[in-house]
């Protein structure tokens, strides 16, 4: 089974690019995206032609999300490819379950690690992640962070500081993966 890969750049400028064996990456950079890190360049040269770069020309809201939009469509005719949008904006999904009518395979993702099979949190993981669920449904949903940024550091501040940043992270990512909450013009909103 091929894997397509569609990188919404702008959404996620820091996720970690894996060489997928049997992949073809797409990378979707907004106009705006002038400087790409030097250690994303690297991992992906000797990948060569299976990483695609793509310049979305001009402004607007979603242009990048209707190019990529573009890409599933134009590869929609061959069965034996699943598709991944790695993003956490929540606007890809009527797509996707437009596609699925269709019997496109389309799926979602925040990591790679999500191509290869489901991501699971350590014992200690799952122990912080319950923590910090419990917490979250507690709280008066008007009163709880409302974007990224705010909510890793109510994270951080219910840990007092002794957890490290890749570990927020990645409580926020499980957030997003058991679908918890969704992000939608760079706003939060809570599914529960």
């Amino acid at each position: 089974m091929k894997k397509y890969i569609y990188i919404d750049f702008e959404n996620l400028p820091g996720v970690q690019i894996e060489e997928i064996e049997d992949g073809k990456i797409f990378i979707f950079l907004g106009e705006n995206q002038k400087k790409l890190p030097t250690e994303m360049i690297r991992r992906t040269q000797p990948m060569g032609d299976r990483v695609v770069w793509v310049p979305i020309n001009g402004m607007g809201r979603n242009a990048l999300d209707f190019h990529i939009a573009y890409y599933l469509a134009m590869y929609n005719d061959d069965p034996t490819i699943s598709h991944y949008i790695v993003s956490m904006d929540a606007g890809y999904d009527p797509l996707i379950r437009h596609a699925a009518q269709f019997g496109q395979k389309v799926k979602r993702i925040i990591t790679f690690e999500e191509v290869r099979e489901k991501p699971t949190l350590n014992r200690d993981m799952q122990q912080k992640y319950a923590k910090v669920l419990e917490i979250l449904k507690k709280q008066n949903k008007m009163r709880r962070p409302k974007s990224r940024k705010t909510l890793a550091s109510s994270i951080d501040t219910l840990f007092q500081g002794q957890i490290p940043v890749e570990e927020i992270e990645l409580l926020v990512e499980q957030l997003f993966r058991e679908r918890f909450i969704e992000e939608k013009n760079k706003r939060i909103a809570y599914l529960d």
